[in-house]
């Protein structure tokens, strides 16, 4: 393994320490809050004692360029461990041309594009038997994603009516706005019709796959 610090610096009694810096948008200072320290930049800390030997680390973090702060982390065994497993693992997979597992992830799904960017006019196959297992699967997540979208709706519209003209509710410790908001968009209907070359001269094109399932017929 390998591990790319940022820099060292000396602690008075825990000797040696990893030093790593960060910056953060204001947006995401909750994620800073008390003890708590981003997922993937406690697990890059701990990958780095892992490396190194380091007993502990210090990151700091300048948060929306104005809010500096710093935290000192003890190495975790335990989840180095459970690391080193994951690292060596998708090492493999590296090494023998294996792709890793797909998931639910957005790294799948952008994978999945980049392999299969086209498709195949008309053409057509006998899918495996897991398929109708993972249709059912997607059919009743699609319904259950209904419903919670529903609901989401109904609470949205309520708190909409609540605040009225007001713009910024408070409700215990939540703060509930509805802004108006001024966009301008291009009328790209009006300029085709009425500047065609001008439209195709900047008119960018894309294409994409789309996705369904209906019932055979």
């Amino acid at each position: 393994m390998l591990a790319n610090v940022d820099g060292f610096c000396q602690h008075p009694d825990y000797g040696t320490c990893i030093f790593e810096a960060k910056t953060a948008s204001a947006y995401l200072s909750g994620e800073w809050e008390g003890d708590n320290i981003p997922d993937p930049y406690l697990l890059q800390l701990q990958h780095y004692m892992s490396v190194t030997g380091a007993e502990f680390s210090y990151i700091a973090v300048l948060i929306g360029g104005n809010r500096f702060m710093w935290k000192l982390v003890a190495r975790d065994n335990d989840l180095i461990e459970v690391l080193i497993t994951l690292e060596s693992e998708f090492w493999d997979h590296v090494q023998n041309f294996v792709p890793p597992q797909l998931d639910g992830s957005d790294a799948s799904l952008e994978f999945l594009n980049q392999r299969f960017p086209d498709s195949i006019p008309q053409s057509k196959i006998e899918l495996p038997g897991k398929a109708v297992e993972l249709i059912q699967q997607y059919e009743s997540a699609c319904e259950k994603l209904d419903k919670a979208t529903e609901d989401k709706q109904y609470a949205e519209n309520l708190l909409k009516q609540m605040l009225g003209e007001h713009e910024i509710g408070t409700a215990g410790e939540s703060l509930v706005t509805w802004k108006s908001v001024t966009q301008e968009r291009l009328d790209s209907k009006s300029l085709r019709a009425e500047h065609p070359t001008l439209y195709k001269r900047y008119a960018n094109k894309s294409s994409h796959r789309r996705f369904s399932i209906r019932a055979a017929v």
